[in-house]
């Protein structure tokens, strides 16, 4: 039995999923991992990174005891079809789990054996890079027709928008380095407008984190190739940098640019706002932070802040100045799970660049899409999503997984 057909067929569910708005990728990396029950084996002892990664998860499922947010573990009755599972904490450990099962399977299946099966996950994703596309020609009166007239709702159906568009970034350095690696330059110029085709419709749908994350996939690839022997290390590392000094950072960032005069874009300035009351909440409780999904309570409003009101529209008054959650998940584990958990989650980023072959050792299509990966995932990580996002991290994972799909299919001519 190989695992490459089942990865497969969860990839053919792919835009499926990033139509619906990207949220259900979860349940679709539950379906995925539950068949590697039959293939992977518990390897002993487990891999350093992995059990950083789990170190990390359950120090903030701990942390779900002190937590303002926790609200019990589960609501509602799977009979009545309402049933949910309300902590973040059983969603992300979930998650955690759910992913090593697919990785392992991933893992082992044999190279040579996944031809078909590469180009079923390819050919899924280059119809999410189509509807993708459509989205940004057809998206208004197509988010009109079903959610109605209501300015309020069809923003749901906006924000559902951009969630496919994130979504196909992910895969799109997949895709992309799969083309260039084709023999000839004619596959690179098809590679290289896939990706400038990208550009302009995350452009067109005014996708801002998607647009940053081409910028950074772009980025990602110029390193490996300028540094073919520890490229990875120095993304990896740089990530992991990135969150233990978050605060700091981020910090220094924002003031150096009020001081400056720099003048952000509507969206960005009120996530700047945004971040500089999350780094005074992780200053609050710097050691274990407030809990996993706190940043959920924080309900101060730009009211309380006249200087920053004083630069927006009176209706923003009453308006949440961190909405649900910072949109940086860097600053999220900082204020929610303390140093304990940016220590853990930046120790974990370090082992695995440490763990990854080097760049050089690989063929080009995967040493590409990995690095692409990290580009677009570090852009997501601080622009989009909140941290315990459980979907999102599962849309990581089966990325993960795709990689390492294409990594088993011969490729003679490369």
């Amino acid at each position: 039995m190989s695992y490459a057909p089942i990865l497969a067929a969860a990839f053919v569910l792919w835009p499926v999923m990033g139509v619906l708005g990207a949220q259900g990728y979860g349940p679709l990396l539950a379906l995925a991992a539950l068949p590697a029950l039959a293939l992977a084996r518990p390897k002993m002892p487990p891999a350093s990174y992995a059990l950083m990664a789990l170190a990390f998860v359950a120090w903030a499922a701990i942390s779900e005891i002190w937590s303002p947010a926790s609200r019990g573990l589960i609501s509602g009755n799977l009979l009545e079809g309402n049933f949910a599972i309300r902590a973040s904490s059983v969603r992300i450990v979930l998650t955690a789990l759910f992913g090593a099962l697919a990785v392992a399977g991933a893992l082992r299946i044999a190279t040579g054996t996944a031809q078909i099966s590469t180009r079923v996950m390819l050919g899924a994703f280059a119809v999410q890079g189509l509807l993708v596309a459509a989205s940004a020609v057809f998206g208004d009166p197509v988010v009109a027709m079903i959610y109605g007239p209501d300015p309020m709702e069809q923003a749901k159906g906006f924000q559902n928008i951009g969630r496919n568009a994130n979504a196909f970034m992910l895969v799109l350095p997949i895709l992309a380095a799969y083309l260039a690696a084709r023999p000839g330059w004619r596959w690179k110029a098809v590679a290289g407008g896939v990706v400038l085709a990208s550009i302009v419709v995350v452009v067109q749908e005014d996708s801002q984190s998607a647009l940053i994350g081409a910028v950074f996939m772009l980025l990602a690839w110029a390193i490996v190739w300028l540094i073919p022997r520890t490229g990875y290390r120095w993304l990896i590392c740089l990530m992991a940098g990135y969150v233990a000094s978050a605060p700091v950072l981020i910090g220094f960032a924002i003031n150096l640019m009020r001081q400056v005069g720099i003048s952000l874009p509507g969206s960005f300035q009120s996530r700047a706002w945004s971040w500089e009351v999350v780094i005074g909440k992780a200053v609050e409780k710097p050691f274990l932070g407030h809990g996993i999904s706190a940043s959920k309570t924080w309900r101060e409003t730009y009211a309380d802040h006249p200087a920053w009101l004083a630069q927006l529209p009176d209706f923003w008054a009453a308006y949440p100045v961190v909405p649900g959650h910072p949109h940086n998940m860097a600053l999220q584990i900082w204020a929610e799970t303390g140093v304990v958990g940016a220590v853990l989650a930046g120790l974990t980023l370090v082992v695995i660049a440490f763990r990854l072959p080097t760049p050089q050792s690989l063929r080009p299509d995967v040493r590409y899409a990995i690095a692409g990966l990290v580009g677009v995932v570090a852009s997501l990580f601080s622009f989009s999503y909140n941290v315990w996002n459980d979907s999102f991290w599962a849309s990581v994972i089966l990325a993960a997984c795709a990689i390492i799909l294409l990594s088993r299919r011969n490729r003679a001519s490369i």
